[in-house]
């Protein structure tokens, strides 16, 4: 038995034939180690870098193993890094003391080389599934806020217009019908575009929507976006200027690539005033394919790119000409271009526009040499 995944953990002894023997072990199961002789040095290399796991040694001179885990669980940052005592069997009867200060476990030397990687194994497994749980809470929580804000807005503004041509307020007659037809057909189309969207967040958060990464023409998908949103960027009298080089493939997802360029699309014209212009370029960049999405559109604040930006945010605003955003847009950018193994920039100004990059891998890492 050996890592699934790479983790690095922290050896704190201070003697330095224990520290040599432990990391050897741990490393021969397939761990990253680093070492340190007292709990000054250990904090330090805590402060540089998060492991995954502590092994600490409590008889230490100047700060031994309590004071040691006592400082780490101190900090909000740190407090979720489990910590395995390592003790003399001597000092049994203060492992109660250990437990107080925030260990875990503890491990009597000197041990055997299958017992250190079972608790070892044993609590990185209960550390990565306790952070899988927080992280399925917390997206809980995202997709109830997003449900109870999103979703009744249009629901409610539906419900209220069949009231009122339930209880005849409103009639239905020439005009006026097809006005309340039009109405109702968009607040509809919001509607079950967020659920579309909602649906495609949920699968990415429990990893059941596979990517199939293949070379995929970005000329092809791009002008697919740029059909299905042309309606939306005549309504608004824009441009829409396209340059992108010929024979450009990107490997990645067709599907959420094209999500992701639908999206910045979408939003380009969404935050763009009437008779503005939108541009979506596509070209090579070293090893990797561009795709900038820019418009000369109201911009953002510093501030608004750092909350859209921030994770686990939910972020919405209305567009120039009252656009109602789902605010899942961005979530998915962000989220798809990571699972593409890409990255997102986002250069912007108040006032003067928008530009959003995406870098994707030209080829596949695996077959590329």
């Amino acid at each position: 038995m050996s890592c699934n995944k790479k983790h690095l953990i922290y050896v704190i002894d201070d003697n330095p034939m224990n520290l040599l023997l432990t990391s050897k072990i741990l490393e021969s199961y397939g761990c990253e180690t680093q070492t340190a002789e007292s709990g000054a040095v250990a904090l330090q290399l805590i402060r540089q870098q998060k492991p995954s796991l502590i092994l600490l040694d409590i008889n230490m001179p100047n700060m031994d193993g309590y004071e040691v885990c006592r400082r780490i669980k101190a900090k909000d940052e740190w407090v979720d890094i489990p910590v395995i005592f390592l003790t003399a069997n001597t000092q049994t009867e203060n492992l109660v003391e250990g437990f107080k200060v925030g260990g875990v476990d503890y491990i009597t030397k000197p041990f055997r080389r299958e017992e250190l990687w079972v608790r070892v194994i044993t609590h990185l497994e209960l550390a990565d599934s306790r952070r899988t749980i927080m992280e399925m809470n917390r997206s809980r929580d995202r997709l109830y806020s997003i449900i109870a804000h999103d979703i009744r807005s249009p629901l409610s503004g539906i419900l209220q217009t069949l009231e009122a041509i339930d209880q005849g307020y409103i009639g239905l007659e020439g005009d006026e019908l097809k006005e309340i037809i039009n109405l109702l057909k968009e607040r509809t189309k919001e509607t079950s575009t967020l659920l579309n969207s909602l649906l495609q967040w949920t699968r990415m958060q429990t990893d059941s929507q596979q990517l199939e990464f293949k070379e995929t023409d970005l000329f092809v998908l791009i002008q697919s976006c740029i059909d299905l949103l042309r309606p939306n960027a005549e309504q608004k009298q824009l441009t829409i200027e396209v340059e992108v080089e010929e024979e450009l493939k990107a490997w990645c997802d067709e599907l959420s690539v094209h999500t992701v360029v639908r999206n910045l699309l979408s939003n380009a014209i969404k935050f763009t005033p009437r008779g503005g212009k939108v541009r979506i370029c596509a070209s090579k960049k070293e090893l990797q394919a561009l795709i900038s999405v820019s418009d000369n559109g109201i911009g953002m604040s510093p501030e608004t790119q750092e909350r859209i930006f921030a994770k686990g945010q939910h972020y919405t605003s209305t567009g120039t000409e009252n656009e109602q955003g789902t605010g899942l847009g961005l979530m998915l950018v962000r989220e798809f271009v990571n699972k593409n193994k890409g990255s997102l920039q986002v250069d912007s100004e108040v006032g003067k526009g928008t530009e959003f990059k995406v870098f994707l891998p030209l080829k596949n890492e695996l077959n590329y040499g």
